[in-house]
């Protein structure tokens, strides 16, 4: 088909398929918009209809046109919608959504935005790179004059993914190329073209490599730059100039009234190193949305009326705890619950909900120096709180402001505490916690402050780590009892890391550990670990629950070597150890990560006794039919009783628990809400369980008629 060389000033009133055009919006490097009337949904829309020299370059066109039908599965409020891609006789066309609106540069002209302002765009323009990124289209030619902004306040991303192969002679719309195409030739013919508007273009794509996902975040990075200030972190007077500056230098600083979280997500966006910048599109949004809460929750004024402190437990029966009781502390997704029995554990009293509402993520007890503290974090739509208890739930301790909370110059805010772990005997005020966003924080307090672990925070790893289906969360902490310098954490899905300098740095300690969801079946980190223990008594050997594999370390954690040896499935999540044995643990398989339910429909907890060599299902008393059940990761405990109690929790709200270390099985509630966590504690010094009542003396006659029963049903 032949083009016209340029575009017909008389198509205005005429008809492109079922689309009448009303008049020329305005013309780019790309092509003309027109707003047209569609005659059979009765709507306004934009069309943009190619230039000639789009038209001219067919490669260029034909990517184009891939380009724009593979956009148009986009469907986001923040995405400019397109309808239609077509060709006439007057070239292709692409047809979309009409947004009424004004450029954000012209916006943030001269002076820039309110900080506000900029928070609640850079917001929806994360959120739209976000949704487009995770369906595998790369803009490539983001720039403020391609976000639009509503009479409403609704961004609008325009031109997804049309910027791929354009010549380079059509892409300066801001500055021409003329004077860098003389140094840039080679590079830009062995990538296919320059892709975007130069002061918006990453250097890596200066440096001649293919425009990406991490090019858009640079890209959103200038876009925030510009609309806090009104002016772009790099502009020379001519195109060299500016290639020079993006290649070489550092953005001049934002003005004194940019809060600090904002200007540290701007510059990591446009930080030159690719493994220092964000690396998706969801974390800088993250970040945006943690600065902008805490614009919006500032704090209160002083002499301002705060609010209680402590929250007391009513309406709810207390249990009365004594020395030798064991407590069950128990999460679920609506609240906590405590269970108390004596030493016989054969009967509980249950106390609870605490938190109503809440997500209980995780639960500990602290008994050192004589305390008797139950420690809780709290999780609703109003954030995550670290909450405590020292009279066994009667009160609560009611932070008013995130005590556990990432420092501004992060870039990104809390989600959920995933552990709670009391420091060693020697710290008695030492407490540590695993959070999501992956991280470690620690309170040297007693839970009165906390910081954050840097040496583990600003790893270079950490960029690369990415979500489980949990989340990218810090939910195991092991600290060495042999090596008071020596922390092991476990990360879904970063790996195990490990520090030998009491968290100053970190060290990542997965060889051996096989990764089947990714193209390195090995890789130094990304293992998706779901738990991990160790004992005491042997504190080199630790015991792993992988997202696929069991595995065991003798060498503190150096290498591994898998143990799926006899188990239905070696994926899972609970893992315990044996409180005196350091060669028994305790499992408990589900199918696998498409059916994370027990296999088979049987409920079975499987136990080793030799560190992994072979496996033993326990299930007298358990549900062996129908049961398909799961099982988390801290849904399972056990006591320090002889024999020891073992406890856990599924998401169908039963609790089920053992007096004989597994061989046999009672449910000690059911009807619970899904449950998170179990913890199991003996409070103070274990009490010797009451001697079990003789039983009667049986008489002859009863023998004998038992005796009868016997070869009766024998006889049968």
């Amino acid at each position: 088909m032949q083009y016209p060389r340029c575009v017909n000033p008389s198509l205005i009133g005429q008809t492109l398929g079922d689309y009448r055009i009303l008049s020329q919006l305005g013309e780019g490097g790309m092509g003309v918009v027109y707003r047209a009337r569609d005659e059979v949904l009765h709507r306004d829309v934009a069309i943009k209809l190619l230039t000639s020299r789009t038209i001219a370059a067919k490669p260029a066109k034909d990517f184009l046109l891939d380009e724009a039908r593979a956009v148009s599965a986009l469907s986001h409020p923040n995405i400019c919608t397109i309808h239609l891609v077509g060709e006439t006789e007057a070239g292709p066309y692409i047809v979309m959504e009409l947004v009424e609106g004004k450029p954000l540069n012209a916006l943030a002209a001269k002076e820039g935005l309110p900080v506000e302002s900029v928070l609640r765009y850079g917001t929806q323009i994360a959120r739209a790179l976000a949704h487009s990124h995770a369906r595998g289209i790369v803009h490539r030619d983001l720039k403020s004059a391609n976000v639009m902004v509503t009479p409403d306040g609704l961004i609008k991303v325009l031109d997804f993914g049309l910027a791929r192969r354009l010549r380079h002679e059509d892409l300066a719309e801001t500055l021409t190329l003329d004077q860098l195409a003389a140094t840039t030739d080679t590079a830009t013919k062995s990538t296919g073209g320059l892709t975007g508007t130069l002061p918006y273009m990453p250097p890596e794509v200066l440096s001649g490599q293919e425009a990406d996902h991490l090019g858009d975040i640079w890209a959103l990075g200038v876009v925030l730059y510009e609309a806090a200030c009104g002016k772009l972190p790099f502009l020379g007077r001519t195109a060299f100039e500016t290639s020079s500056a993006i290649l070489r230098e550092l953005p001049p600083p934002l003005p004194m009234w940019v809060p600090t979280g904002l200007s540290s997500i701007i510059q990591r966006c446009l930080s030159k190193d690719l493994h220092q910048r964000y690396q998706r599109a969801s974390e800088v949004q993250a970040a945006v949305e943690a600065v902008q809460s805490a614009a919006v929750a500032a704090p209160p004024a002083p002499g301002a009326a705060t609010g209680p402190t402590t929250t007391v437990v009513r309406g709810i029966r207390h249990v009365t705890v004594k020395d030798g009781d064991v407590l069950l502390l128990v999460g679920t997704t609506k609240g906590a619950f405590l269970l108390r029995s004596g030493p016989q554990r054969a009967r509980w009293d249950v106390m609870g909900p605490s938190f109503h509402g809440n997500v209980i993520y995780s639960l500990a007890y602290d008994a050192r120096q004589g305390r008797h503290r139950l420690w809780a974090s709290t999780c609703t739509f109003w954030g995550t709180f670290l909450r405590s208890s020292d009279d066994f739930g009667k009160k609560w301790t009611n932070p008013l402001h995130a005590n556990v909370k990432f420092p501004e110059d992060c870039g990104v805010s809390l989600k959920n505490i995933w552990q709670v772990c009391p420091g060693r005997e020697s710290e008695p005020d030492t407490l540590y916690c695993g959070v999501e966003p992956a991280a470690l924080f620690v309170s040297r307090d007693a839970g009165d402050t906390w910081s954050l672990v840097r040496g583990l925070f600003d790893h270079p790893h950490r960029p690369r780590w990415m979500p489980g289906n949990g989340g990218l969360a810090l939910h195991t902490i092991l600290l060495d009892p042999s090596n008071d310098q020596r922390i092991y954490v476990a990360i879904s899905a970063g790996g195990v890391y490990r520090t030998d300098d009491g968290g100053i740095t970190w060290q990542a300690r997965n060889q051996g550990i096989r990764v089947n969801f990714q193209p390195n079946k090995e890789p130094e980190f990304g293992q998706c670990v779901h738990k991990m223990v160790l004992h005491p008594a042997r504190p080199e050997r630790i015991f792993l629950q992988h997202h696929w594999g069991l595995y065991r370390s003798d060498d503190n954690a150096d290498s591994w070597q898998s143990i799926s040896n006899g188990v239905p499935s070696d994926f899972g999540f609970a893992m315990i150890m044996h409180p005196r044995d350091p060669d028994c643990v305790y499992i408990l398989p589900v199918e696998s990560d498409e059916f994370r339910c027990t296999p088979d429909g049987k409920l079975r907890v499987y136990r080793t006794r030799d560190a992994g060599n072979c496996w033993e299902p326990l299930t007298r008393g358990l549900p062996q039919k129908g049961a398909y059940e799961t099982v988390l990761r801290d849904a399972m405990s056990t006591d320090g009783l002889d024999p020891a109690g073992i406890y856990f929790g599924t998401r169908s709200g039963e609790l089920f628990g053992s007096t004989d270390e597994g061989k046999s099985w009672k449910m000690i509630v059911s009807g619970f809400p899904p449950i998170v966590c179990v913890k199991a504690v003996v409070i103070g010094e274990p009490r010797a369980p009451r001697p079990a009542k003789p039983a009667p003396a049986r008489g002859r006659r009863s023998t004998i008629v038992k005796t009868k029963k016997r070869r009766k049903r024998a006889r049968r």
